[in-house]
């Protein structure tokens, strides 16, 4: 990473942070919409099966509605002495199976008849007694609208389809049982029956029947997805519709021994909704099954109606969702690669591109080129603005560069003149570069007042002072007003004047000592006269003195 350049960390920077963040998104986009779309599928079999099972109740509630009105017309009858017929009974049964497809048989028991009905004395040639001679009608839909009558085998309360009834004296249901009709064809039933009650003694049954066969077929005929299936339990844990038609009529611990799924048995005896996922008892599949419970009437005795659906097919909704999600999700991804890669590439085209130019200008300022070549950005974006702010900027400061290297020339230029002693040069050049343009002002200031206190051309006083080292005082300076100038043209003019009266003077003098030599030849000569007649007085002193010595010496050995 140390080695790339600006662009290539930038872009590999974003690709990272777009891949991570939308990664992330799509993984939890796609995982909250494949929950989303799983819990809406279950939500579906759950309210299929709550509808299905709230069908077969409306069923079995009709039933026991049924068998109540049955019940009601009989003990209503008994109590108010109405005088009801056999073949009317056996009407009414006929028109309870034609109001309700569903029923196979509607049936009436009487241990005793005598209620109702008088004895039977052998004349009435109908089908419906028993061979006791009761009254006990058992009416079968054929379908057509042809129905079939025949006797309920003697009354007996053990009999399964009389005994529950009996026993709870209210509206019952009986387990599935196996019942042999008179032709000797064996149906697997279900009686929905209640008690005959007079002054609190049971004296019949009267029921329905509804084949499981009929049920299994409406039920298998109902389809979830592709395969999902319905199946039914009652309250007993027997098997009422099942696509495994082997295990209809018989416990459901026949067809499976797993608890999770004889947790449907456990749970819906409860009145307990269920749900689990594994193994379909159809096929092996991984499957998502769910149990609804619904109550037989008010008996507390449940029904449960379950649904199993392969995992794959109530998910393949799901699966389209994620896979579409997955897949417009690396479309998005792949589209945003491609306009970061471009749009990087331009950034970096750019960068590189205002780096080159900053470098070149760079160079140009350490005096490493000669020139720079603007930046060579034609876009309105930010990138084109910074380049056009640039290259006007690089253009000042190149104008300011040059105008600086005009000056520092011209002052190189001033300096050459002022070294060969010409102090009335100035520098010319301007420049928008205030330190330089102050500097320069200065500069010629400083050579202004130079010239005005020393000279104009440096030059011409050294001639001049090399002239008065060799005592000629003649030459001046001409047309310079600089001070020092004028003090040496005045100083050659009082020197000149100075010598002019020396000159006089020692012309004078000249005179004065030709005058003076003949005097002192005149001194001299009486100067050695004076000698020659000092050295005879001298001579004669000596002489005196030493008479005085003698006369002293002579006056003192006297005093002596």
């Amino acid at each position: 990473m140390k080695n790339l350049n600006f662009g290539t960390k930038l872009l590999i920077i974003l690709l990272g942070t777009v891949i991570l963040s939308l990664g992330t998104m799509i993984f939890f986009t796609s995982k909250n919409q494949y929950a989303n779309a799983e819990e809406e599928a279950k939500n579906y079999i759950k309210a299929t099966v709550k509808a299905y099972a709230m069908e077969q109740k409306s069923i079995l509630d009709n039933t026991i509605s049924v068998v109540d009105s049955m019940v009601n017309r009989i003990e209503t009858a008994i109590k108010t002495g109405e005088n009801l017929t056999k073949e009317g009974m056996v009407d009414y049964q006929k028109n309870i199976l034609k109001k309700n497809d569903f029923l196979f048989t509607a049936w009436i028991g009487f241990e005793d008849d005598s209620y109702l009905f008088d004895r039977y004395d052998g004349k009435d040639v109908n089908p419906y007694y028993t061979p006791k001679g009761v009254f006990q009608p058992l009416v079968t839909s054929e379908g057509g609208g042809k129905y079939s009558v025949e006797f309920l085998p003697e009354f007996n309360k053990e009999d399964v389809y009389l005994k529950p009834a009996i026993e709870n004296k209210k509206v019952s249901i009986t387990k599935p049982y196996e019942y042999e009709m008179s032709n000797g064809k064996k149906v697997l039933m279900v009686s929905v029956a209640a008690p005959i009650i007079i002054n609190s003694k049971v004296i019949g049954v009267v029921g329905v029947d509804f084949s499981l066969e009929t049920i299994n077929k409406k039920v298998s005929e109902i389809t979830l997805y592709k395969t999902g299936y319905l199946s039914l339990y009652e309250p007993h844990g027997i098997v009422v519709a099942h696509p495994r038609t082997e295990g209809v009529g018989k416990p459901f611990s026949n067809l499976t021994s797993n608890p999770t799924v004889l947790g449907i048995i456990e749970q819906g005896v409860k009145g307990k909704e269920y749900d689990f996922m594994t193994k379909s008892l159809r096929d092996g599949k991984e499957a998502y099954t769910y149990s609804y419970p619904y109550e037989f009437g008010d008996t507390k005795r449940y029904w449960m109606m379950a649904c199993s659906v392969p995992i794959d097919e109530f998910m393949e909704k799901a699966n389209d969702v994620r896979n579409f999600s997955l897949i417009f999700s690396f479309i998005v991804l792949g589209l945003i690669i491609v306009i970061v890669v471009y749009n990087m590439r331009i950034l970096s085209k750019n960068l590189t591109t205002i780096s080159s130019g900053l470098l070149g200008f760079f160079a140009f300022l350490n005096k490493e080129s000669q020139n720079t070549t603007p930046i060579n950005i034609k876009s309105t974006d930010e990138f084109g603005t910074m380049a056009k702010v640039i290259n006007e900027n690089i253009v000042k400061t190149q104008e300011l560069i040059k105008q600086d290297e005009l000056l520092i020339n011209d002052v190189k230029r001033v300096v050459d003149e002022v070294k060969a002693g010409h102090l009335n040069k100035r520098i010319e050049k301007t420049t928008v570069n205030t330190g330089l343009e102050e500097l320069k002002n200065n500069f010629n200031e400083m050579l202004e007042n130079s010239m005005n206190n020393i000279c104009t051309d440096v030059n011409k006083v050294v001639e001049v002072l090399d002239k008065f080292s060799k005592l000629d005082f003649r030459v001046k300076i001409e047309n310079d007003n600089g001070k020092v100038a004028m003090g040496i043209n005045n100083l050659a003019t009082i020197i000149n004047d100075m010598l002019k009266e020396n000159k006089a003077n020692g012309l004078t003098l000249e005179q004065s000592s030709k005058l003076l030599l003949e005097n002192v030849d005149k001194l001299n000569l009486s100067s050695n006269e004076a000698a020659a007649s000092l050295e005879e007085t001298a001579a004669a002193l000596e002489e005196i003195t030493s008479n005085i010595r003698n006369n002293t010496e002579s006056i003192a050995k006297m005093s002596s």
